[in-house]
């Protein structure tokens, strides 16, 4: 996004956290600050305090120049105060572009006019704590580091807020934004929610990176690219990725025109369950090309759910807890590392044989909570086998279930299977026998034992008795 930058508007900001007046200094013999980066207008903070250097010759000044300051009547002169504000820039286009918003513990809502002019952008680094130009990225791309290594290098044409509260707790844009910059909120560690402007078709590198208190997105129906970065930065530290650390996020939905995943997209975030909005058919519509790194420390992630444009779940896939632990290179289990990222090439069919032939009681009992519960393309063989499977290991539901506690899990699955089709009275007092040998609670016991006499009227209890 091109800005002019010889011209930079600076505004205040309300407590409400709008826009307010246009803030201009006060006419000073200090030079003017300069515009050529966003955040020029914390060079004003400096502006008040410049003196013209003097030369010492090598030696220190005499001390009686400060007792002079101290005992004379003129006092040094104390900066004003600064009033919290906002740089914008014209975009040469006929709009305008958020060069820095300040991180104060307030909302953030842009307005979709700025001078009479649309916000059409967010520059790169605009609501971070420190900035960057964003002419500047091509050079992190060009000889790929870690953005923290990248700033370093860019010591001397970064800015710093010099009031920093963590940012926004909530951010309204525009919908006449349709352009946001690399690492644009990047370490907004109060922002809660955030819903993207419609026209947004590309999050770039780091963007909401180390939101860590992240928990809610709402991403634009045109949205096609989350992160793509040259290739050569796959191999680089985690932090390019767009939703890299943000550890409350939990739940996201990608829309139906996603088509790419950059490097470290998902890396050390919460996320728990990932739903992608596809065609109605089982088979997928588009291509979805995840970078290798895509998915690296999402142990988090429990979850893949493919849904059709109605919001209707077409199927789902349970994944192992802690998967990070899985080691790569394991002949069998390896797999089940890539388990994310062949989700947007494979079909249900694919996963069902692998929870069988990569048997892992906390990857094959959690596909079979996911395909049983949404059996679309589920063949009467692999039904069987997944019923089977928890009924078998129902004393070990807590270890599949770690989001249950306690004796909830036994309980709850125990709703779950008697819920499904094909349950028969061998399974039922399979589940009594169990239950009576962990010695779960007297309630749940006696409603398996009400469930089994309901469903089945001729069973005879002699199913329950251990013959030698």
């Amino acid at each position: 996004m091109k800005t002019e930058e010889t011209t930079v508007l600076r505004f205040c900001i309300t407590n409400e956290g709008t826009l307010g007046e246009e803030y201009r200094l006060a006419p000073t013999s200090s030079p003017a600050p300069t515009a050529a980066q966003p955040g020029a207008a914390l060079t004003d903070l400096l502006a008040y305090a410049e003196e013209e250097d003097e030369d010492w010759g090598g030696d220190a000044p005499d001390v009686s120049v400060d007792f002079a300051r101290l005992n004379g009547s003129e006092p040094e002169p104390v900066p004003e105060a600064l009033p919290p504000t906002a740089d914008f820039a014209p975009d040469g286009q006929g709009g305008m572009v958020l060069l820095r918003w300040p991180r104060l513990a307030r909302p953030a809502r842009l307005p979709r006019f700025v001078a009479g002019q649309p916000l059409t952008a967010i520059a790169a680094t605009a609501f971070a704590p420190l900035h960057i130009p964003e002419g500047k990225f091509g050079e992190m791309y060009s000889s790929p580091v870690s953005f923290s290594v990248f700033c370093m290098r860019m010591g001397r044409h970064t800015t710093t807020e010099p009031r920093d509260e963590g940012g926004p707790e909530e951010i309204t844009l525009p919908d006449s934004v349709t352009l946001i910059g690399p690492y644009a909120f990047w370490r907004c560690t109060r922002l809660k929610r955030i819903s993207l402007p419609p026209d947004i078709s590309e999050l770039p590198a780091g963007c909401f990176g180390e939101c860590t208190a992240l928990e809610e997105i709402r991403l634009p129906d045109q949205l096609r690219t989350i992160g793509w970065t040259p290739a050569l930065t796959d191999q680089v530290m985690p932090d390019v990725g767009v939703f890299a650390g943000c550890h409350a996020l939990r739940e996201l939905t990608l829309p139906a025109g996603v088509q790419a995943l950059g490097a470290h997209t998902f890396n050390s975030a919460g996320l728990v369950r990932l739903r992608v909005i596809d065609g109605p058919d089982l088979e997928w519509s588009r291509t979805v090309n995840a970078a290798a790194t895509a998915f690296d420390h999402t142990a988090a992630l429990l979850w893949l759910e493919k849904l059709d444009p109605g919001g209707r779940v077409l199927y789902a896939l349970g994944l192992p807890p802690a998967r990070d632990k899985i080691l790569s290179s394991d002949a069998r289990f390896g797999q089940l590392l890539r388990i994310p990222s062949a989700f947007f090439q494979n079909g249900p069919e694919f996963f069902d044989q692998m929870a069988q032939n990569a048997f892992r009681l906390d990857f094959s009992a959690r596909m079979a909570l996911a395909r049983l519960a949404c059996p679309s393309g589920l063949d009467e063989g692999a039904r069987q086998w997944y019923l089977a499977l928890l009924v078998q290991y129902f004393g070990r539901a807590p270890q599949f279930m770690p989001d249950t506690p306690g004796e909830e899990a036994y309980s709850r699955l125990f709703d779950f299977l008697a819920e499904q089709p094909g349950l028969t009275a061998a399974h039922l007092s399979e589940l009594v026998r169990t239950a009576g040998r962990l010695g779960l609670s007297a309630p749940l016991i006696t409603r398996m034992l009400e469930v089994r006499t309901q469903r089945f009227s001729t069973a005879t209890g002699f199913e329950d008795l251990e013959l030698d």
